[in-house]
């Protein structure tokens, strides 16, 4: 069966919207619609918008003008799915999602299967590695643009780094009581570890942290900030903040545990009710296979697929050497069956204060 067609069939696509869709349709409509309106946390610098907006118009002699927004993925779905019951939309591209954002929208039919390859690959030759990059289970309505890669975070000022733990575990020793930054919305990304180790080893863990009284904070990005001014000594963090804490010169050091490397992946989406959604189309493959190396150029981009890049020698190196084993889920499945630890996990928390 040709792969175009069966496509169509098999991620259950209208087969005249895929009749209809190819590379010269959309570039056209994409020129005629002429703006992406783009709401994602990162890459989050103007230059890297601007530079991402320049070097796509050139690549494909467009003058599309890209209106960038720093905004989660939740609040953005939150304003897609109201917008949808009206029959509107204001936004092109979300991100970066995780997997439940995109099923989210999947799941009210704001997002559904698009023949990304057939209709891009031609001109975009490494877009079919990143639709397999995906889970399987989302694959066809999103795009992994970075690999969230956590590790341990330190201020420099106020330790050594010989002092610094070498395993999650180690996290819970009673020298780290009241000095360790975590994000209070369910230990993210600890729980990620319960794809290794299980559920009930996971929440016995999270309440020796618990007794430990972490410094609770609202978010990664908040727990970043408490270890760059000094408010805490000890985090978890991800790589691509700590790249950017050092080009500020910012005291931040940071290393992967030698347990437990936790991914999350970091979703890109076109919902249904884009207002231009030839030219987010466009923009989105682009981004997933070849923009993204432009916005490298300015700031971290991790993904792990990259095996050229420092995160990918890193995780291989602690792969090899300490045996560490990657903590990400495979399956909405997985996904899903989490939801008893984050209900436990939100019960240990509260009343856990800083």
């Amino acid at each position: 069966m040709n792969r175009f067609l069966a496509a169509c069939i098999f991620t259950l696509v209208p087969f005249g919207a895929c009749a209809a869709d190819d590379f010269q349709a959309v570039l056209e409509k994409a020129r005629e619609e002429g703006s992406v309106i783009v709401r994602i946390t990162n890459p989050s610098a103007p230059e890297t918008h601007a530079a991402l907006e320049k070097a796509f118009n050139e690549r494909f002699g467009l003058s599309v003008k890209l209106e960038w927004t720093p905004q989660g993925a939740p609040q953005t779905n939150a304003r897609i799915i109201t917008e949808a019951s009206g029959g509107a939309g204001s936004v092109d591209l979300v991100g970066l999602g995780s997997a439940e954002d995109v099923e989210a929208l999947r799941s009210r039919d704001l997002l559904k299967p698009y023949p990304w390859v057939e209709v891009f690959g031609k001109e975009l030759p490494e877009l079919a590695k990143a639709v397999d990059e995906v889970i399987p289970d989302l694959r066809g309505t999103t795009f992994n643009l970075l690999d969230a890669v956590y590790g341990v975070g330190w201020n420099t000022n106020l330790i050594k780094a010989e002092e610094v733990p070498t395993t999650t575990m180690q996290l819970a020793d009673a020298k780290w009581n009241g000095k360790l930054a975590l994000n209070a919305f369910f230990l993210n990304p600890l729980p990620t570890i319960a794809y290794v180790i299980g559920q009930d080893a996971m929440l016995d863990y999270a309440k020796q942290l618990v007794e430990n009284m972490p410094i609770l904070q609202r978010g990664s990005p908040v727990v970043m900030q408490a270890l760059s001014v000094g408010q805490a000594p000890l985090g978890i963090i991800t790589y691509h903040a700590a790249v950017a804490a050092e080009k500020k010169g910012q005291p931040v050091g940071f290393k992967l545990f030698d347990d437990y490397i936790m991914v999350y992946q970091g979703y890109i989406y076109v919902p249904e009710n884009a207002p231009h959604p030839n030219a987010a189309k466009l923009f989105t493959a682009w981004l997933a296979s070849e923009g993204y190396k432009v916005a490298e150029q300015f700031e971290a981009i991790p993904r792990l697929s990259n095996e050229g890049s420092e995160i990918a020698q890193l995780v291989s190196d602690a792969q090899a050497k300490a045996g560490a084993k990657i903590a990400m889920p495979v399956s909405m499945s997985e996904i899903k069956a989490q939801e008893k630890l984050r209900a436990e996990l939100t019960k240990l928390l509260t009343g856990a204060g800083n």
